[in-house]
């Protein structure tokens, strides 16, 4: 063989495995992948559409809300142009975006409590799922959403007039299944994502840990990639006042269960808490002032800093605008509680594990609930809707199901936060007058620090590798396949390429050239 033939046929190697790397390349870039630290990025905002200010902070998880029945408006008609807003402000910022899949059409409310239609069923989150998580997984030119929850607060916000009639509708065996529905639809188109349940918004102990218990005890544990709760009580995090748990209660009984259970690797977020300096959309919620703010927001990121279980929290609220009595930033400035969050990031970047993973969890679970059987899902007519309530003496529960406790606080009849001015959930979180803020203390951490991995954000950050990862979200899903093919015919005619010249060779050996 000449040393022509030889060099001809070294050429087209190089090519071939050149084209090759190119396709492993392109397949690499359309599957983000898992960050190595699993606890950056712990602060985030929640939000009602991406915010200037969440950018400007620079804060690197954002909660995008969107209600559902504003993207479905009739049974498969979807309109996704605020939430496409949204994923590409945050992809572009380099923040990292969670969704939660919340507050259903009225025809999609297919489980009904107490005569109202009140969830959607398995089969409607399944659906729904399917197709944002499709949309934002980076391959399909809608950007990349890092993080689903599987609902909002919706599942455990109902107000049915009285304790009896509500009771029963707070039961986790209307969620279970749509938390499995939803976290197997959402990993089948985008496997990266990560999945969390809704946010607990029930600030009460034992209604925490009987939920929690009962997704356990029932199998819906391995459904969620973080557990999840909203923390609002009105008043000091660091105290607990009767039923209502202070807020390292409130992770601790979480957390709790996941040990009992063999979960206790499993991280928690506090996807919403807040507290309002003032009545703007905020009805009669306590006001605290602007120092107690500030303070109790430092306690709750102290608290989780130090748990080496909590993963992250998201600070309710933050608003270019300013419309809501929770903005910790006004149209006239920062706030103090502003202030303290860009300190303490600076100071505390990312957070670390606890040094001691010797859980001896208070309160204990109970090892084996009963359970209770799940509703049966009926056709969708259109829901009635439930009245607003007025406050008037608590009445007695009449009956409490085994999945919920009884209060065992004093509420209102339909006490708690109503803090979205587009929501309102009446739930059952007792208010009150703030009181002074009790000095944070470390203590003895029961947790273990090992977190699921994370997700990169993909969006240009710039640098050629940045300039790559966006090359699917520019071209699409169709400029890919067009792509693909034309790497694979190029491979394919390279490598006819080789054995020709290889059987030349051989046919020119045979002759004696």
């Amino acid at each position: 063989m000449d040393g022509g033939v030889v060099r001809r046929i070294y050429r087209a190697a190089v090519l071939s495995v050149a084209l090759l790397l190119s396709l492993l390349g392109f397949a690499v870039v359309q599957a983000p992948t898992p960050a190595s630290a699993a606890m950056l990025n712990p602060y985030g905002f929640s939000v009602w559409g991406y915010q200037n200010r969440v950018t400007a902070s620079g804060l690197k998880w954002v909660r995008l809300q969107r209600d559902w029945s504003s993207i479905e408006t009739s049974p498969g008609a979807y309109n996704f142009t605020g939430l496409d807003q949204d994923v590409a402000r945050a992809n572009a910022a380099g923040v990292n975006a969670t969704v939660p899949l919340q507050d259903a059409p009225s025809f999609r409310l297919t489980q009904v409590c107490t005569g109202v239609n009140l969830f959607p069923g398995p089969n409607e989150m399944s659906t729904f799922a399917s197709i944002v998580a499709a949309r934002y997984n980076g391959r399909n030119g809608h950007g990349y959403v890092a993080s689903f929850e599987i609902g909002n607060e919706e599942y455990d916000g109902y107000w049915g007039g009285s304790w009896a009639n509500t009771l029963p509708c707070r039961a986790a065996n209307y969620y279970g299944p749509v938390l499995r529905a939803g976290y197997e639809a959402v990993k089948a188109q985008s496997p990266n994502a990560l999945v969390g349940m809704f946010g607990m918004w029930w600030v009460d102990t034992g209604h925490v840990q009987t939920y929690m218990t009962w997704l356990y005890a029932n199998g819906y544990g391995r459904y969620m990639d973080f557990a999840n709760f909203h923390y609002y009580p009105g008043g000091n995090p660091a105290v607990t006042s009767g039923s209502t748990p202070s807020f390292d209660l409130e992770w601790k009984t979480i957390h709790a269960v996941q040990v009992a259970y063999g979960d206790g690797a499993k991280p928690v977020w506090c996807t919403e808490t807040g507290w309002a300096v003032s009545s703007v959309n905020q009805g009669s919620n306590p006001v605290v002032t602007l120092a107690q703010q500030s303070q109790y927001l430092q306690y709750v990121l102290d608290s989780s800093r130090n748990s080496g279980v909590m993963q992250r929290v998201f600070i309710y609220m933050i608003s270019d605008t300013g419309y809501d009595g929770m903005n910790i930033y006004t149209p006239s400035g920062p706030l103090p509680s502003y202030n303290m969050l860009e300190s303490y990031m600076a100071q505390y970047p990312t957070w670390g594990a606890a040094p001691s993973p010797t859980p001896t969890p208070t309160p204990t679970p109970a090892p084996t609930p009963t359970p209770t059987p799940a509703p049966t899902p009926t056709p969708t007519p259109a829901p009635t809707a439930a009245p607003t309530p007025t406050p008037t003496p608590t009445p007695t529960p009449t009956a409490a199901p085994t999945t919920s406790p009884a209060p065992t606080a004093s509420p209102s009849a339909n006490p708690g936060q109503t803090r979205k001015a587009s929501k309102a959930y009446p739930s059952a979180k007792p208010s009150g007058n703030a009181t002074a803020l009790v000095p944070s203390s470390s203590g003895s951490l029961n947790a273990t620090g090992n977190f699921s991995a994370e997700v990169k954000n993909p969006g240009p950050l710039g640098g050629l590798g940045h300039l790559i990862a966006i090359i699917p979200n520019a071209i699409g899903s169709a400029g890919m396949m067009v792509v693909l093919w034309l790497s694979l015919g190029a491979l394919f005619w390279v490598v006819l390429r080789v054995l020709t010249l290889l059987s030349v060779a051989r046919r020119r050996r045979a002759a004696g050239f």
